[in-house]
């Protein structure tokens, strides 16, 4: 029996684990159970459990995005491929290789490649000043993973390369701040990219302590929502709503 094309499982918030047929990459990688006031929901990722990792892509400097200690925890030496201006603060996290792109550098890793594309974003002030970007990765499969942005011109230049789009459909609070996609704008989204599926990410995971317990929606029902919107504005792209810790197989 073949191998899967491409074997995805949605660790949580933005990171997702591809598997490409044995390349075997780990998008923003966030594995601990807090983050200053916010507490994680959903399955506590057990860093054994996801093996060994080839690479790793980081959208950009936020702490939700790039989180050293995770970084620093992965098994293997994987290649890290971070904005233009991240590599030193990378360099100091990992062993393994950093490459530094900005939006339209092309790298080659293996038989997977990585393609930075704009993001719309923003930097915090002290943060690492590296513009955010997007991936699009190719290795059979091709993956559009968004990390952390609003809707922007540029996603039109991706329809016709996308098979499946990773995009992001809330923020880690009970509100959406600008620089950011929703439910509904995400979905809207769909129509610019045209990918034969769509996964939604950056939701259910992250939220302030306590803050659930009052006020849940923002937390559980972003996924639903974007796929509900999904079916009105992007009919033909096929959503598939995955929970943290869940995953999913895509056939080439």
């Amino acid at each position: 029996m073949e191998a899967p094309a491409l074997d995805l499982r949605f660790v949580g918030h933005a990171t997702i684990l591809l598997d490409f047929g044995g390349v075997r990459v780990l998008t923003d990688p966030f594995l601990r159970t807090r983050l200053g006031p916010l507490d994680r929901h959903g399955p506590m990722p057990d860093v054994d459990a996801l093996g060994e990792i080839d690479v790793v892509v980081v959208s950009h400097g936020h702490g939700d995005h790039f989180d050293r200690r995770s970084l620093a925890a992965l098994r293997g030496r994987p290649v890290v491929v971070v904005p233009r201006g991240l590599g030193p603060a990378a360099r100091r996290a990992t062993p393994g290789d950093v490459v530094e792109v900005a939006a339209g550098d092309r790298v080659a890793l293996g038989g997977l490649t990585v393609t930075a594309v704009p993001a719309r974003h923003w930097v915090t002030p002290g943060s690492p000043r590296a513009r955010p970007v997007g991936y699009h990765l190719e290795a059979g499969v091709r993956v559009y993973f968004a990390g952390d942005t609003g809707r922007l011109p540029a996603m039109r230049e991706l329809a016709g390369t996308v098979d499946v789009a990773l995009l992001p459909v809330w923020t880690w609070g009970p509100h959406i701040g600008p620089g950011h996609l929703g439910p509904r704008s995400a979905a809207e989204a769909l129509a610019d990219i045209r990918p034969r599926i769509a996964i939604p990410i950056h939701w259910g995971t992250l939220y302030p302590s306590v803050l659930h317990r009052v006020w849940r929606r923002p937390l559980a029902e972003p996924g639903d929502r974007f796929a509900a919107h999904a079916a009105r504005t992007a009919p033909d792209v096929e959503v598939r709503v995955l929970r943290p810790g869940e995953t999913t197989i895509v056939e080439g």
